[in-house]
């Protein structure tokens, strides 16, 4: 399943950045970047909520570090966007990031059956 959603989102990622290459590359370069932050961010999640049932949640200062490296590192994509806006669109920043969420949705909604 979960590699399912991955492959998910990296297809509509790369579906959205060759449509956007033809109106603006800021764009496809913002949703390529952050898509891919996106999924290496959801990847460290589940590492890390793996390793915290292994330890019977005892391990509390894993898992703050651990959130605050996550939003560390999304937080550093948006830096890079806001100072190179020559080469990032912060709107496809934003979209890059709600890619693994739509992913999350159709995966739901196709299980479902509708």
């Amino acid at each position: 399943m979960k590699l399912k959603i991955y492959t998910l989102t990296a297809s509509i990622a790369a579906i959205l950045a060759v449509f956007f290459v033809f109106i603006d590359y800021r764009i496809s370069l913002g949703i390529v970047l952050s898509a891919g932050f996106s999924l290496l961010n959801m990847l460290m999640l589940s590492q890390s909520m793996k390793a915290l049932m292994d330890s019977q949640g005892t391990n509390y200062s894993s898992m703050i570090s651990g959130n605050i490296i996550r939003f560390a590192l999304l937080m550093a994509v948006v830096f890079i966007a806001i100072k190179n806006p020559q080469l990032f669109s912060i709107y496809g920043v934003a979209a890059g990031f709600i890619l693994f969420l739509i992913a999350l949705v159709i995966d739901a909604v196709s299980r479902k059956g509708g």
